[in-house]
């Protein structure tokens, strides 16, 4: 065990701290993130308009309120690429402390400007649309893009001091308009150089382009349950190290499985085939390990101090808060609890959740974003898919059962050294 952590500890962990030290995935993970109200808000709508009675499916249509009910999710979820490009470049800047509202108004504006649209009619009736599926989850990585390249330039444009210096004396919000006036300048002039290129390609936009060779290949990728599973030794792996796994390897997954979700919700909505399970809502539903570590200690071990080790980490854990059970029993750096809580529990319990999805055994996941604070089986029970908060209930005492004799070699450890310092 101290050569296999020896080993993790040289090659692992300078990667882990160089991801989650790097700015611009910092600043996706930062712009994720900061879309829950937007995620959430889009959800309760479909799953409003979408509940499991037909007969209340059947009176909102036949009344016509179904159409109202499911505006929030057309303008949530069906404009989730406009709210991530301005977001991840408001998040950017306001750690590289520049003007951060103005940041995110010039990455809207270079993502609207790369995105194809249609016109018709003549001056001055001239209507503009934009298709909706590039605005929403279909364009997110031109729109990861775009916002990481535009304030990356501003950063570059603001720190030079390419900018409009107004006399002392100026209002503040006068002086930060002018101030922003050459980056956004030159920031939409690179992108109408962009869209003008590829519109002259066999491809007709940027969004193509990356949606062919970027974003299908990453999300038939990230579809992938091995690519899934990996994923997830590897958030509980750093977490033994006592790093906060998630934070790392959703920088990087999270626009991956936040994109399957959404791809998802369309495809229920539309009356199509479900073509995946994995993603954000997969993650978010497997979330039972940590109540069925405590409650394995509270009703399993003697020990005095991992009962109420237990008994205190119980209410976050409910929550899925993970913290007091991780630095408190503690799982970091334990080796007893190494197998079980980075290989043995991840790997059968997400297992578990797979074949009941594959087997058909339980309903697809609409991909609906519900936060991951939200206590297991209610969370179930709000996918609006009891068979999901019967199966995550089912999970608890199969996580008991993988857990119960490390737990009591731990508890055995633990008795032993109070009864040698009794000495």
């Amino acid at each position: 065990m101290d050569k296999l952590v020896h080993i993790l500890e040289k090659y692992l962990l300078p990667i882990s701290e160089k991801i989650s030290n790097n700015k611009s995935l910092q600043a996706v993970s930062s712009g994720f993130m900061s879309l829950l109200p937007v995620t959430i808000v889009g959800s309760v709508s479909y799953l409003i308009a979408n509940f499991p009675i037909n007969a209340f499916v059947n009176a909102l249509t036949t009344s016509g309120i179904q159409r109202y009910v499911l505006i929030p999710y057309y303008v949530t979820l069906g404009l989730m690429s406009v709210y991530t490009s301005f977001l991840i470049a408001y998040n950017y800047a306001k750690n590289e402390g520049v003007d951060a509202l103005s940041a995110g108004v010039i990455a809207l504006i270079s993502f609207f400007v790369v995105t194809p649209f249609m016109q018709s009619g003549s001056f001055p009736m001239i209507v503009t649309q934009y298709d909706f599926a590039w605005l929403g989850a279909s364009g997110l990585f031109v729109a990861i893009l775009v916002a990481l390249v535009s304030v990356k330039l501003v950063v570059f444009i603001t720190k030079n001091k390419w900018t409009i210096k107004m006399p002392e004396g100026v209002p503040p919000y006068v002086e930060r308009s002018f101030a922003s006036l050459i980056p956004a300048l030159l920031t939409t002039a690179l992108f109408v150089i962009v869209a003008g290129l590829f519109g002259m390609t066999s491809y007709g936009s940027i969004h193509q382009f990356i949606f062919k060779f970027v974003q299908t290949p990453l999300l038939g990728m990230g579809e992938s349950f091995g690519a899934y599973l990996i994923a997830t030794v590897v958030i509980q792996l750093l977490w033994w190290f006592g790093i906060h796994g998630f934070n790392v390897v959703g920088s990087v997954m999270i626009p991956i499985w936040i994109g399957l979700d959404m791809q998802r919700l369309a495809q229920l909505q539309a009356g199509e085939t479900v073509t995946n399970f994995m993603g954000m809502s997969f993650l978010t539903a497997v979330g039972q390990s940590t109540v069925a570590i405590l409650l394995t200690v509270y009703l399993f071990s003697k020990s005095k101090q991992l009962k109420e080790t237990a008994k205190i980490g119980m209410p976050a854990a409910i929550f899925n808060i993970g913290e007091p059970m991780v630095f408190g029993l503690p799982t970091v750096l334990n080796p007893v609890m190494f197998i079980p809580t980075v290989l043995l529990i991840p790997i059968v319990t997400n297992v578990f959740f797979y074949l009941g999805f594959t087997l058909k055994i339980v309903p697809p996941l609409t991909g609906a974003q519900i936060p991951m604070s939200m206590p297991v089986v209610l969370y179930g029970l709000v996918q609006g898919n009891w068979m999901l908060a019967l199966w995550q209930l089912l999970a608890i005492p199969l996580a008991m059962v993988l857990i119960y004799p490390f737990v009591r070699i731990y508890d055995q450890q633990i008795l032993k050294r109070d009864a040698d310092l009794k000495k």
